[in-house]
């Protein structure tokens, strides 16, 4: 419809807009799974095992910085130093730096170019050894939401998320803040009848 309205502002259509009764499609967005503690233990379990250790490496990084698959497996040694990491290939051509902890900096390699070979399929064959079913057309991105959803249910600001995450738009950064049905339980103990023993106090002014 803004399509057709905007041509006819400017004078290049001057007919019945076609799409004028045409009603709004719902957008449903898709199913994100991100894994729980025991399930994080499962898959770099499996990982650690497996024949191609820069999988690990590689999952390593996105869990812990919630950075996307490819964003990780293209890093060369010029975007790593002590406690950041420097994202340059990125979704929105942005780079942007993510602190790491001194561990994951000890672990990884230190070439000059490119630190990783291009290893998902290896990721993907490591969590169907597993027990962890995701769904339907998600592979590695549960490490990035699972990252987004620990951070959020950790306590973490939206707004720094948003920055780590590389989002222009807030509104990207909200499809990540999803909790567990678990937390949802908080709406019983922190609603503010909560300390009031589920009671209205009936005292007027």
């Amino acid at each position: 419809n803004a399509l057709f309205n905007e041509l006819k502002r400017l004078g290049e259509w001057n007919y019945i807009n076609p799409l004028l009764d045409l009603r709004a499609l719902k957008y449903k967005q898709p199913e994100m799974g991100f894994l729980k503690p025991d399930e994080i233990g499962l898959v770099f379990e499996e990982l650690k095992k497996g024949r191609n250790y820069d999988a690990y490496l590689i999952s390593k990084i996105c869990i812990s910085t919630g950075c996307r698959w490819g964003e990780a497996e293209t890093l060369t040694g010029s975007q790593l130093m002590p406690g950041r990491v420097t994202f340059i290939h990125t979704k929105g051509n942005k780079r942007r730096s993510v602190p790491i902890s001194e561990d994951l900096y000890n672990e990884l390699p230190k070439n000059s170019g490119r630190l990783f070979s291009n290893c998902i399929k290896s990721f993907k064959m490591a969590i169907n050894r597993t027990a962890v079913r995701l769904p339907k057309g998600q592979s590695t991105h549960v490490l990035r939401h699972t990252f987004a959803s620990h951070f959020m249910m950790n306590g973490g600001n939206i707004l720094v998320l948003q920055q780590i995450l590389g989002h222009a738009s807030i509104t990207d950064t909200m499809k990540y803040a999803h909790f567990s049905p678990a937390h949802l339980e908080d709406a019983i103990r922190l609603n503010p009848l909560a300390n009031n023993g589920g009671k209205v106090s009936d005292h007027e002014n």
